[in-house]
This record gives structure tokens, sequence and C-alpha cells, in this order.
């Protein structure tokens, strides 16, 4: 392991990712309503291109990470890249549902608040487009199929750096377990300012605010992060981590169309689910997260012995 490319990548990566987040939270938080909103999700995009850049100015390039699409024998995994994040977010928001039931609801009105927190009547424009709120939730579940194919484009940026970069690096000197906490720790702490300052994922309403927010946040990267590294490393093509990523993404949409938005107590469980970046909905994730890692460790563990 290159120490020095290490602590120069990270350096670089959480310098630039926390201005830019920065910025764009104090800017959202000051300007309530669509723009702000705006500017903050576009400087969260523009973010996500942070680590590739980092690995450009450390690396001086982006080979051998596997760039050419490879279809042979990865059929299996891109559908599980694909796709298993959509019955891990349903049997999370599951989870959370059945212990809090008041917070489940179909009239949309957590789209609906959404809308309103940015600007925007999303029901006066769903009406103006011969659409109920309930027919947009029924597009927005069946857009899922795509939506991994699309997040794509952004979840590269990424990939390049965590998965096709920095573990690497960290699996030279720390193994895979050491490599998947560290890693998925720094890649946790990319989010940090956002979390704090703009409310990301959690809202700024939770107990414990906001050092259970980055805790928790920092285990679902830890254990998004052990899945991906495990794609990676048996597709040997970072185009497969990234639909991965893209379609957890997308996937964690899915519960938003069924929260109670109208339940004043509904900040405070953000942190719980039902995303899955919840502690409470994100255990189906952290559960095959550990049963791949295990399998992995074993299957690593048996080559050594069989050499």
């Amino acid at each position: 392991m290159d120490k020095r490319k290490i602590i120069k990548f990270v350096g670089i990566t959480l310098a630039i990712a926390w201005t830019i987040q920065i910025i764009v939270s104090i800017y959202m938080v000051n300007n309530p309503g669509s723009t702000g909103t705006l500017v903050f999700r576009a400087g969260l995009a523009v973010c996500m291109y942070v680590p590739m850049f980092a690995v450009l100015i450390v690396n001086r390039n982006l080979k051998g990470m596997g760039w050419k699409p490879k279809f042979k024998g990865n059929i299996g995994w891109l559908i599980f890249a694909a796709y298993i994040a959509l019955p891990l977010t349903i049997m999370g928001a599951a989870v959370f549902f059945l212990i809090f039931p008041d917070l489940f609801d179909t009239t949309g009105s957590y789209l609906i608040a959404q809308g309103e927190a940015a600007g925007v009547d999303l029901v006066s424009q769903l009406g103006e487009a011969g659409l109920t709120i309930q027919q947009y939730m029924l597009i927005s579940s069946i857009s899922l199929i795509y939506v991994p194919f699309i997040n794509i484009v952004t979840a590269i940026g990424e990939e390049a750096g965590w998965r096709g970069f920095l573990y690497p690096e960290l699996n030279k000197s720390f193994g895979k377990i050491g490599t998947w906490i560290i890693g998925g720790t720094i890649w946790g702490a990319f989010h940090f300012p956002a979390i704090i300052l703009g409310g990301y994922e959690y809202g700024v309403d939770y107990p414990g605010k906001p050092v259970s927010g980055l805790i928790v946040f920092t285990i679902i990267c830890i254990a998004i992060g052990v899945i991906e590294e495990i794609i990676y490393s048996r597709t040997k093509c970072i185009w497969y981590a990234a639909l991965f990523h893209g379609s957890f993404n997308g996937m964690a949409t899915i519960p938003q169309l069924v929260i109670n938005a109208n339940n004043p107590d509904l900040n405070k469980y953000l942190i719980l689910g039902p995303m899955p970046n919840g502690l409470i909905a994100g255990i189906p994730l952290v559960a095959l997260a550990v049963i791949m890692g295990v399998i992995a460790v074993r299957k690593d563990k048996n080559k050594e012995v069989s050499a």
C-alpha cells in the first residue's frame, strides 16, 4: 500500500467534497424553497465525481479498473447489482412500519410535503397532467426497473475512487475486513457536512443529532461497501459496483411513497427508517453484507490453504 497516495487521495477528496457540501448546505438553509433545494442536490451530485477526480490527481490515470463491460459469466451479478436493493428496501421498510404503524400512509403525504418544501405544488402539477397522486406513485414504482441504469452515470464517479482505487490499496495492508471498515468509514465521512449542516438523509430533528446520524450513516456505508467490493472483486468490472450504488440510491425512494408526513413525530424517526439508510430499516442490508462478507473471507482463507 502506498500510504502517501492514500493520504493524498483522502485529503483531496474530503477537502473538495466538504467545501462543496458546506457551501450548498449553507445556501439551502438561507434560501429555503425550490432554488435552495436544487442547489443542494446539484452540489451533492457534483461531489459524486470528486473521488474520481482525486484518483486522476494522485494516480494520473484510471487504468486497471475494468472499464470495459464484461457480460460473459456476469449476468447473475448484473441482475444482483441492479435489483437486490429492492427486496432489501422493502423488507427494511416493512420491519419499520410494523414497529411504527402510525407512520404508514398511502395518500402520498410525504411526497406532497417534500414538494411544498421545495416550493412545488405537486398535486396541482399532477392534476394538470391528468394524474392523481396514487397514479404518480405507481409510475414512480415502475420506473425503478430502469433507475439503477440511469443512476450509474453519477455513481461511477464515487466507485472509481472508492472501489477502483481506495479499497484495492487498503486491501494490500489491511485485508478484507480492515479494508471494509476503514474504507466504509472514509466513505461515510465524505458525507458528514451535508448530514450536519444540510440535514442530508435524516433531517435536523432526531435523537442524538448530529452524532447519531453520522454513526448510523457510516454503518450503512460500511455495509454497502462490503457488498460493492465483493461485486467488484467477482466481476472485475467497476460498472457493476456503480450499478449497485445507483440501484440503492434509487430504491431508497420507495419508502417515501408511503410515509405519513402529517405525523408530528416523523422527523424524529427518520434515523431509524423507513429508508434503508435508517438503523432499523437498514437491518436487511447489514445482514446481507455480513453474510456475503463471511463467505468472501472464508473463500479467501480456503484459497490460501490450498495454494
